[in-house]
């Protein structure tokens, strides 16, 4: 086995600034814990605002290790840990942990989902966080009359949230920021309605659509949007946010005015606010999206972690079409 490695950071700041690879030592398995050699991490939009301090962290954790998930080989496990799991030593693997930008990465075994061969790891990478946070959005938004309309549309787990909408017989109004990425959309993944807030009369097209009965609101986007939203909002209703792509201030005027509710959502409070058996469901889906429909999971890039800043460049590049990935 090579000698294992990290990328960490000892301080909040930009990626490019304070990220680092380093030598690591493997540390004795406790109870129940797996040791997974890392093939492939995502780079997700939350991971880089986390390392640039846009979220709460224990500043006692230094150093850490950026990412949320990967996939990779079991390579060992402490006794009795993959009992009854099906796994063992070289069996492929997915897992939703924390501290997947390494070489090899330390998970509880409750963390792993088996990988069936027809799931490659380009797809299994990014395959349970965006999936995941897709569902607990949509569990959120508690659609109660009216159509649902999403921001964010085209982003990763803006497909997904589409896709498990439209299963539901809903008919989602999905929108985006340019015309473009409108035409690109509607290509990969038809059904609903895709409007481009670009244009001058995106509200009213909105309203048209909907017929005046527009239901719960999903962003991804954050910034002014997400005051355009709640301008668009029916008074009472509820705004779902799962993301902030624009850090630009929100105006909660409207939110006051017509006594909205915006509750957010994060993919760090699953484990404790989502019952066992709608977080089964959750990783099965993933799975079976990840088998039938691959597209969804269709990446922008993959780079070695020696060239983690080209990795970073390119994760922050406006228009990209999925998700970069890091060879681990």
């Amino acid at each position: 086995m090579e000698a294992p490695y990290r990328i960490v950071h000892d301080r909040p700041g930009a990626p490019e600034n304070v990220l680092r690879i380093e030598r690591t030592q493997l540390r004795p398995l406790k109870p129940g814990e797996v040791l997974v050699e890392v093939t492939r991490s995502a780079i997700h939009p939350g991971d880089l605002q986390l390392i640039a301090a846009q979220g709460v962290r224990d500043p006692a954790q230094w150093p850490r290790v950026p990412g949320l998930e990967g996939a990779g080989v079991v390579a060992d496990a402490a006794p009795g840990a993959l009992a009854g799991t099906g796994l063992a030593p070289g069996s492929r693997v997915a897992f939703f942990a924390p501290a997947a930008w390494q070489s090899h990465v330390v998970v509880p075994k409750q963390a792993l989902v088996a990988l069936p061969p027809d799931v490659p790891d380009d797809i299994a990478a990014q395959l349970l966080v965006n999936t995941v946070t897709a569902r607990h959005v949509l569990r959120a938004a508690r659609q109660n009359g009216g159509r649902l309309v999403q921001s964010g549309a085209s982003s990763s787990t803006g497909k997904l949230i589409s896709t498990f909408a439209l299963e539901a017989g809903l008919a989602p109004i999905r929108l985006v920021r340019s015309a473009q990425s409108a035409d690109r959309l509607a290509a990969i993944l038809p059904g609903g309605d895709i409007v481009d807030t670009s244009s001058a009369d995106w509200q009213e097209r909105v309203r048209e659509l909907a017929h005046d009965r527009i239901g719960p609101i999903i962003d991804g986007v954050g910034g002014t949007l997400l005051t355009e939203l709640a301008v668009l909002a029916e008074p009472g209703a509820r705004i779902v946010s799962y993301g902030r792509l624009d850090a630009r201030p929100v105006d909660h005027t409207p939110f006051i005015a017509k006594g909205l509710s915006l509750i957010g959502v994060t993919i760090g409070t699953w484990h404790q606010d989502t019952g066992i058996e709608d977080q089964a469901g959750d990783l099965r889906a993933a799975l079976r999206l990840g088998q039938t429909v691959p597209d969804l999971f269709a990446h922008a890039g993959s780079f070695p972690a020696s060239h983690l800043a080209a990795a970073i460049a390119a994760a922050v590049s406006p228009g990209k079409p999925g998700n970069i990935l890091l060879e681990l």
